[in-house]
């Protein structure tokens, strides 16, 4: 029985500290960004990066989840994000955008070991994001959804 309990024991001490990690990233930015929208101070960024956002489907508040995903990582995103409320098209073509063009700045390093040049790695993850939600979006609107 010893044997057994030692796996559970280390399973669930790593578990409770991921979860101590992630807990860490998303509740501040959450709490962050709920204060942001308490006292309206995201609404002029909304609406000055809505008409950009429009074209894949995504509302102007969608900007500062996916510059914190594309910038820092998905915890960060996922903590801004739960804090807005989007249709499920809208979270699937975030989510979308996100698994493409995520953690550039790391991510653009290790894309440099296949030759790419870091400039080139994130203006092509980004295009492919960005078009890639374009189409998913015009593929949302041809089928009714």
């Amino acid at each position: 029985m010893t044997g057994l309990l030692e796996p559970i024991k280390k399973g669930l001490k790593k578990s409770l500290q991921t979860l101590w990690f992630l807990a860490k990233i998303i509740i501040p930015i959450t709490c962050a960004v709920q204060f942001l929208e308490h006292f309206a101070l995201l609404e002029p960024v909304a609406a000055f990066f809505a008409p950009a956002t429009s074209w894949v489907g995504l509302p102007g508040e969608a900007v500062l989840p996916l510059m914190l995903g594309f910038w820092t990582n998905f915890y960060a995103a996922l903590g801004v994000v739960t804090a807005q409320s989007m249709s499920a098209q809208q979270i699937t073509i975030f989510a979308l955008m996100l698994g493409i063009c995520h953690e550039l700045p790391v991510e653009s390093v290790i894309c440099r070991s296949t030759g790419l040049k870091i400039y080139q790695s994130i203006l092509l993850r980004m295009l492919t994001a960005f078009s890639a939600a374009f189409l998913l979006h015009a593929l949302y609107r041809v089928i009714g959804g």
